[in-house]
């Protein structure tokens, strides 16, 4: 990735329910765009100036967002909703409708309409790679083997040259690669994809 990338599409202070206390915690959130280092992202952060000191204190792939919305007002003012596949869901506050509305259009945009492009276009997309290096991902569960270490719930992601396969808890770690001019087989079945590579 050159120097004069920059990665993060939006970022602000918001207040964060806690699925666990169901309370709303203050934090600074950034969301960042498909680049080399995987697909989109949310990062929480305890405040502004750690974004440039600290690891994010959690990393949230955008893969899975499967609706955004508005929260009523009767139940929290200035709030956004994401509504993820594993029936699960993020609901973050805004200090005005203003900035809410920024944030809905935003997460809107990239979990959503793109998706939604993307799908409508047909396959197989050979011009994706020109539009988005991160071109088709699928929301994974790695079944263990013998031949390969990692195992359990990643991101797979295809595009014009190689399949990668990213953490599914830390979307910029890529676990592994595979060049699709290796692929030597693949199939599938009811339930399992499987390919084998290697030169």
């Amino acid at each position: 990735m050159s120097s004069g990338f920059n990665d993060i599409i939006k970022q602000g202070r918001v207040t964060i329910r806690s699925q666990h206390f169901r309370i709303y915690q203050k934090c600074w959130l950034v969301m960042k765009r498909a680049s080399s280092e995987g697909p989109y992202w949310l990062e929480k952060y305890s405040k502004q100036r750690s974004t440039n000191t600290k690891s994010p204190q959690k990393v949230m792939g955008l893969t899975n967002v499967k609706n955004v919305s508005r929260s009523p007002r009767q139940q929290k003012k200035h709030a956004v909703m994401l509504e993820f596949r594993e029936e699960s869901s993020l609901t973050f506050a805004c200090k005005s409708e203003a900035e809410a509305d920024e944030w809905y259009n935003v997460l809107h945009i990239y979990c959503i309409q793109e998706k939604k492009k993307k799908l409508d276009f047909g396959e197989p997309d050979l011009l994706c790679h020109i539009r988005n290096e991160a071109c088709v991902q699928y929301h994974v569960f790695l079944l263990p083997s013998d031949s390969f270490t990692a195992q359990g719930e990643c991101t797979l992601q295809i595009t014009h040259k190689a399949i990668h396969l990213y953490n599914a808890q830390d979307p910029r770690q890529r676990i592994a690669s595979w060049p699709l001019k290796v692929l030597r087989r693949y199939g599938r079945d009811c339930t399992c994809f499987t390919f084998e590579a290697g030169t």
